[in-house]
């Protein structure tokens, strides 16, 4: 017999390893579950998980009539990963069917592309539908593809800005789309991208912070107004020579901007302009001396006051002052005149000898009380405050030049806003641009009523102005705004400008006529200015002027806001009530499919010239409208699906306006010649519309 120490030796030795790697082994596990376990639980959550940011959508904006402005669009960057198509002809045949492409066409790029990744498609619009077929076959890759379009294109561009996003952290803007940036873009949020253990698949997604879209927003704008406002100042520009220029149209009731153009102009967005001046509104960011049109808001402080009565006359022709001279534009001897003979005839003597009874401390606080020198509450990047010093720092003359316009600057925005307050009996007003705040879902709305500041003046003193102001159109220097068939108001300024800061440039004005109409209770008021416009055209009554006259009578002509008005009721014309009718759902519908729909309930589709697919409808599915209402359609062409190319509308006898309208919805270039209405065009109606777009040939008149 073997003696058995060894073997109990053996098995002692055995159980003591298995002891210390039992030991170990548990060690090992405290060390990773306990000692490192947030460590080794992040590395196994990178692996089977990835956080993401989940991307808001952009709110929308539209006009007061709910005209899209800005929208946010979904398209999708379709791909095939050719190296896991098991069936090469049954993956053909599925994106054939969904993007309307040639099967044949694709299998022969799929072959190419020899295993490696194929895009087939870029910004194609899919419905929620499409989208699920798309994604149930593994080889097919869908990429997200966000971008902001603009229908109205150009149209009141340096209005509405841009927004651009080249990534998440990584975007810009301007205009409104800066401004408003805190109702559009919403809050991201976060989500756990889950993995499997098959390449290219995933488990979903797990929501750890919801994402927020962001509000649609109405706006206070008038596309319409924008568009008459922005080819009417385009015209008086070049026809005056001028470097610069804008256009201000008010609600003096509400506040309430309707429109606001700015030279230079951005005419379309799809050609790209080097001068970043296209992007800065005049009427918010530039300030100027007003000239005699600020003479309006020195008569409110003589009669307010009581410095004066529209009795109170001075003699107009003694242009010596304590030390220093004024004069009458173009050196005018008008001899004694009263208060509202020196305003018709816009008399530089008799304002600066009436305000010499007014203490500085008067005049500045009622300056102050119209908002001169303050920044407007208007969320538009890079207002300007104006310049209005305060008494301590007046000269020996400030105080007579200031009465006439001079020795401080003003915004078009502020001036307009003070002229408002003549218009509506004497309330200032704060700008009103967002009329409407509606959440993304649609589920609630918020409208934003407007906002008295402060009564700057009597109601029997703003109906003074308004007639005196009356008797400058019909007798005075704004007599080129006369119109037989609504009365008008307004007060021309011609103020010099300094181009170094060291004096009064020679030959250099800035013109400008704010405006009222109709003159006893107006329902708009309409600021034009023009900088630096040449020769004869630096008076006021030779382009400012006439420039508001042209505005006036196209607004009448193309829109809804001076109808009626001998009755001087502010209530515009509407059709009679009729039951209402839900709105159809026609998105990702084919532009056939979607007008046979809306037609057959009555409604008028807008915006469907051009085939392609609905990627957004306005009113939205399931509003309730009158029968026979507009739908507005924006449409995302659809390439690759062979379809007939478009034909030529007839555009003999359209405006400039809105052809331009129709050209952008069409999508293809236009040149224009001339001015006025269409005589001739190229290609005829009817002909294919080819690469070289539209060519037209306009006249003042057209029979």
């Amino acid at each position: 017999m073997s003696d058995g120490r060894p073997r109990v030796w053996r098995f002692g030795v055995l159980r003591a390893v298995i002891v210390l790697v039992g030991l170990c082994l548990a060690a090992r596990i405290v060390h990773i579950q306990i000692l490192r376990h947030d460590h080794y639980r992040e590395r196994a959550r990178n692996q089977w998980a990835k956080q993401e940011q989940i991307l808001p959508e952009r709110g929308n904006l539209y006009d007061r009539n709910n005209r899209p402005l800005a929208l946010s669009v979904t398209s999708w960057r379709v791909g095939v990963s050719a190296d896991r198509v098991d069936r090469l002809g049954s993956v053909a045949a599925l994106l054939s069917e969904v993007l309307g492409t040639d099967r044949t066409q694709l299998e022969r790029r799929l072959r190419k592309a020899r295993g490696a990744h194929a895009v087939v498609a870029r910004g194609a619009a899919l419905s929620p539908a499409q989208l699920t077929r798309l994604r149930g076959e593994p080889a097919v890759t869908l990429d997200e593809v966000r971008s902001r379009v603009y229908p109205l294109d150009g149209v009141g561009a340096a209005l509405i800005g841009f927004y651009r996003a080249d990534g998440p952290d990584d975007e810009s803007a301007t205009g409104f789309e800066y401004g408003l940036g805190s109702f559009l873009a919403g809050t991201r949020g976060q989500a756990w991208q889950l993995a499997s253990a098959y390449p290219g698949r995933t488990l979903g997604q797990v929501v750890i912070e919801s994402v927020h879209d962001g509000d649609h927003l109405v706006l206070t704008l008038d596309a319409d107004l924008q568009e008459i406002c922005d080819t009417e100042l385009a015209r008086s520009v070049a026809e005056c020579g001028a470097i610069g220029g804008s256009v201000l149209i008010l609600d003096p009731w509400t506040g309430d901007i309707l429109a606001a153009a700015s030279w230079p102009l951005l005419e379309s967005r799809s050609v790209p302009c080097r001068d970043a001046a296209v992007w800065n509104n005049r009427n918010f960011n530039h300030s100027y001396e007003p000239g005699s049109v600020f003479k309006i808001f020195t008569t409110v402080s003589l009669l307010a006051n009581a410095a004066l009565d529209t009795a109170t006359v001075f003699d107009c022709s003694d242009t010596s002052f304590d030390g220093f001279s004024i004069r009458n534009s173009d050196g005018h001897a008008y001899g004694d005149l009263n208060l509202m003979e020196a305003f018709t005839l816009s008399s530089n003597v008799y304002f600066a000898r009436a305000v010499a009874n007014l203490s500085a401390q008067e005049f500045y606080r009622d300056l102050c009380a119209f908002g001169f020198g303050q920044r407007t509450a208007l969320p538009y990047p890079g207002q300007a405050d104006g310049i209005l010093k305060p008494p301590a720092t007046w000269s020996r003359r400030s105080q007579a030049t200031m009465a006439i316009g001079q020795e401080l600057a003003v915004t078009p925005l502020q001036l307009g806003l003070a002229l408002a307050s003549v218009a509506n009996g004497g309330w200032l007003y704060t700008p009103r641009i967002v009329r409407e705040i509606g959440s993304h879902d649609g589920r609630s709305r918020r409208v934003c009523e407007p906002v008295r500041l402060r009564r700057v003046m009597p109601e029997r003193l703003a109906t003074l102005l308004r007639q005196a102001m009356a008797r400058v159109v019909s007798e005075g220097t704004g007599v080129a705004a006369r119109c037989d068939w609504i009365s008008a108001g307004g007060k021309t300024g011609t103020g010099q400008k300094s181009r170094d800061g060291r004096g009064y440039t020679p030959g250099a004005f800035i013109a400008s006529f704010g405006g009222l109409v109709p003159a006893e209770r107006p329902r708009l008021v309409i600021l034009t200015v023009l900088d630096e416009p040449e020769g004869i055209h630096h008076y006021a009554a030779e382009s400012a002027v006439p420039l508001f006259a042209r505005i006036v009578r196209e607004i009448r002509r193309s829109s809804d806001w001076l109808t009626d008005v001998s009755s001087g009721n502010r209530t515009l014309a509407v059709a009679a009530p009729s039951d209402p009718v839900t709105v159809p759902d026609v998105l990702h519908l084919t532009t056939d499919r979607a007008v046979t729909r809306l037609r057959r309930l009555g409604f008028e589709p807008l915006g469907a010239e051009k085939g392609g697919v609905v990627v957004q409808q306005v009113p939205s599915p399931g509003s309730l409208c009158a029968a026979g209402g507009q739908v507005r359609l924006t449409v995302a062409s659809q390439r690759g699906r062979g379809d007939a190319a478009p034909l030529c509308p007839d555009l003999v006898g359209l405006s400039n306006r809105e052809i331009r309208t129709l050209a952008a919805r069409l999508g293809v270039k236009l040149r224009i010649a001339g001015a006025g209405y269409v005589t001739q065009q190229r290609p005829q109606a009817g002909d294919v519309l080819g690469s070289d777009g539209i060519e037209v040939r306009m006249a003042v008149a057209w029979q």
